[in-house]
């Protein structure tokens, strides 16, 4: 091969691997997807050390208020819940992915915290049944907003539900999670007051008056560690049949 032959061909060879089919080569959001699941295990708390406690915040936002039944004692509220956490494992680079900074997969592909009802009037309503999409920054926090029914124990106590007139009932919603201790999940309000502003005030017989939300931690006999639990504290006002009654 002559000396000219070979000038050629190392010039060739330059212009491919410089050529803009070849410079920013980015990965895509299908790369993305199967690089940060690959060894991904949904059923592991999302932390690299196991002294990590995952802290999850939560609230609500009552969509409306379907029932108060004083009779069986028990409210049923649709509402939106909100969790947030951050998980260790789902955090990436935006700039080796085309500047994604955000993902959305379903829910059941990712670790969730078993965010309980406490106060679940029955057996089948203790979790949100509707595996909605998540919301996963780069940072790796995760948003998750399922829609949610709450059927819940209301104890009306004896000398009100005897009383003639019951003008106002409280409730207690109360949630936390149904296996961890606050050791592994650190369960906190994601704020202090609860969201009203997509709540449809059309029950024809009760008013929702206020909701309170706080924070408490319970020792059971069973256990070493104390279990976060949130309350939402739930104020209604039998309307006497007149929905302009304030």
């Amino acid at each position: 091969m002559g000396f000219f032959s070979v000038l050629s061909l190392i010039a060739l060879f330059t212009v491919v691997i410089s050529s803009p089919a070849n410079v920013g080569v980015f990965k895509t959001e299908r790369d993305l997807r199967r690089d940060i699941f690959r060894c991904y295990d949904k059923f592991v708390r999302p932390v690299k050390r196991a002294t990590t406690a995952v802290p999850v915040e939560i609230s609500i936002s009552p969509m409306s208020l379907r029932s108060m039944n004083e009779k069986d004692q028990v409210i049923v509220l649709e509402s939106w819940s909100m969790l947030k956490w951050t998980d260790e494992y789902l955090r990436w680079n935006p700039s080796e992915y085309d500047n994604i900074t955000e993902l959305h997969v379903p829910s059941t592909e990712i670790w969730k915290p078993d965010i309980a009802l406490y106060s679940a009037s029955g057996d089948n309503s203790y979790f949100p049944s509707h595996q909605s999409d998540v919301t996963i920054d780069n940072n790796g926090t995760i948003i998750w907003v399922p829609p949610f029914t709450i059927n819940s124990r209301c104890p009306i106590p004896f000398r009100s539900y005897v009383s003639i007139s019951r003008t106002f009932v409280e409730c207690t919603i109360r949630m936390g999670s149904w296996t961890y201790s606050g050791k592994y999940v650190d369960l906190q309000l994601l704020n202090n007051k609860v969201d009203l502003t997509d709540f449809h005030d059309n029950n024809y017989e009760w008013k929702l008056v206020k909701i309170v939300a706080n924070r408490e931690s319970k020792l059971y006999p069973c256990c070493v560690d104390e279990y976060p639990i949130v309350n939402f504290n739930i104020t209604l006002k039998k309307r006497n049949f007149d929905l302009n009654d304030n």
